[in-house]
């Protein structure tokens, strides 16, 4: 019954109630977890072609650097 308790204190204290002026902050790139995901595809490419092997990501292509 006690755990029952603890986590149900857990979810409500993870609810925030925001106001409708500051949701426009909160929705800006720089708040996303990955705020430039083109740049990080394009990291990923590269660092794909300087380890001379591509695999387990979205990379496609050979280890000479052409497509």
């Amino acid at each position: 019954m006690k755990l029952l308790g603890v986590l149900f204190i857990i979810f409500i204290s993870g609810c925030a109630n925001v106001h409708q002026i500051d949701r426009g902050v909160l929705s800006k790139n720089i708040m996303q977890l990955d705020p430039h995901p083109e740049e990080s595809v394009f990291r990923n490419e590269v660092h794909s072609f300087r380890e001379s092997s591509i695999g387990g990501n979205s990379a496609v292509g050979g280890g000479c650097g052409c497509n």
